[in-house]
């Protein structure tokens, strides 16, 4: 392709720019995508998941590789620490994550927003957890209708590979999954009955791990396409996207670290960055409006650790999903404690349980940049206000009481280790800060399928874009949204 005129460019490397570039490519053959990654490629095959190195002296190394511009390693947590969390008090190593993003004047029990994201080619793709659950009904875009937002989760199954029950031979998770749907079946239908947690991965033997997907698997063949079609160009940063009159005529990049900036012409532009990233890029090229930054909205997870007395150990992840009379979104896992110091008193299997409690939304919890300071890819830097509400706390309660009510059907709480509420953010699944609207009315960033308001060829990605209540991992939802756009523009692009 020539430098200076690819006909999309995406701005970032992650699920949701993968699904734009594989349903353009889909739409639109002949399209010449350029895709713009600010890390490095940090892994021989395009966009491959982390959790697929099973050294994991390796995987750390990586991992580190992975984050911002911060590639310092984490420190690890200190026994005092594991101590103050097992009894549910406040836990300091959950700020050392490197490429953190804290709350102004947070306080570290009830205000403390601890945000992440990945900088490396694939995005979270290469760390996300796989989990692909289907979004409940309360939570889905009441705008969309119904039949068309299914075909597009379904799309995005097929994009991120979804498997609805890689262990279909774990015995004691299925028992326990009997156990369960006594108590939560009723009154559900069957697509929301307790069930193995779908994930985006593939089974290769009962006592091997899973290989897990990343963008590998959703850019899929493109990957291999030469670069006169497709190329993802790592570490580069988006510095602004240029525009005019509501068009969008291009993108101004640099190398991270350096003043050396050049123009890149691009037909389309799509925003693929993240729920904080994405603003703070539509911020830096004076696209501002009213709504952007605002609405940042996460599920809280409350974590309890359980034991289950088992003579088979059991592998298979399971997940209670969210209805409209229960608004939580529960999955129950093998926990790995192996890293951390553990109380002897733990005989049984320790499985994990993370519940994840709905927040309200609020305008006035968001994202704001100082021009005055810049981060390492030379973007203002983000800063995060945000503040707990007297609901969000109430509801806490009430779901830690049900938590520990599903601990007691597993078999019990593990001895010494509270029902505690992680720092919000903790999920990486922090959305609404250039979230979807109806209508142009100040409240939202994009329409309905995600192009920018008041722009005829921008769009935006991820996360971010979803302007529900949700309890429930995102991924596939975001995916799902990002194919409306994709197939919008492939439409009208492939006919001019």
């Amino acid at each position: 392709m020539r430098e200076e005129s690819p006909d999309v460019v995406i701005v970032g490397s992650g699920p949701t720019g993968s699904a734009y570039a594989r349903i353009i490519r889909r739409d639109w053959p002949e399209a010449r995508i350029l895709m713009v990654e600010a890390g490095p490629q940090i892994l021989p095959k395009t966009g491959a998941h982390l959790d697929n190195v099973l050294d994991l002296d390796e995987r750390g190394a990586l991992e580190v590789q992975a984050q911002g511009g911060d590639r310092t390693p984490r420190q690890p947590i200190s026994k005092e620490e594991w101590e103050a969390r097992r009894a549910g008090g406040f836990d300091a190593s959950q700020l050392r994550r490197s490429g953190l993003f804290i709350a102004n004047d947070a306080d570290p029990v009830e205000n403390l927003f601890a945000g992440f994201s990945a900088a490396n080619v694939g995005g979270m793709g290469t760390k996300w957890s796989t989990g692909t659950p289907t979004p409940s009904q309360a939570e889905r875009v009441p705008f969309i209708p119904a039949e068309e937002l299914e075909a597009a989760i379904g799309v995005a199954e097929w994009l991120l590979g979804t498997n609805k029950d890689p262990r279909a031979g774990d015995v004691t998770a299925a028992s326990l999954r009997d156990r369960l749907g006594s108590v939560f079946n009723a009154g559900r239908t069957p697509d929301r009955f307790v069930q193995p947690m779908p994930l985006a991965a593939t089974p290769e033997g009962d006592d091997v791990p899973l290989r897990y997907h990343g963008t590998d698997v959703v850019l899929g063949p493109m990957v291999d396409e030469p670069p006169e079609l497709f190329r993802i160009q790592a570490e580069t940063a988006c510095r602004r996207v240029v525009h005019e009159g509501g068009k969008v005529t291009g993108v101004e990049l640099a190398t991270p670290g350096s003043d050396d900036t050049w123009f890149v012409a691009a037909g389309t532009v799509i925003v693929a960055c993240d729920a904080l990233h994405s603003p703070q890029l539509l911020y830096a090229s004076d696209i501002r409006p009213e709504a952007l930054g605002r609405y940042l909205n996460d599920h809280y997870i409350i974590s309890q650790i359980s034991e289950m007395q088992t003579n088979l150990p059991m592998k298979a992840m399971n997940w209670i999903p969210a209805t409209d009379d229960f608004p939580y979104s529960v999955t129950i896992a093998p926990a790995s404690l192996n890293t951390m110091p553990i109380s002897g008193d733990i005989v049984g299997q320790p499985v994990g349980m993370g519940f994840f409690v709905p927040g309200d939304i609020s305008p006035d919890n968001c994202v704001t940049f100082d021009d005055s300071r810049l981060d390492w890819m030379g973007l203002p830097a983000i800063s995060i206000h945000w503040r707990q509400s007297e609901a969000d706390k109430a509801r806490l309660e009430t779901a830690k009481g049900i938590a520990r009510s599903i601990s007691d059907i597993i078999g019990r709480p593990a001895p010494g280790f509270a029902t505690i509420v992680l720092p919000v953010g903790s999920s990486l699944h922090y959305q609404g800060t250039i979230r979807m609207g109806a209508a142009d009315d100040g409240t939202s960033v994009c329409d309905r399928n995600s192009r920018v308001w008041g722009f005829e060829n921008l769009y935006v990605a991820g996360n971010g874009v979803i302007p529900t209540v949700t309890a429930t991992n995102p991924t596939l939802y975001s995916v799902a949204l990002a194919t409306f756009g994709a197939r919008q523009i492939a439409q009208a692009r492939r006919k001019a």
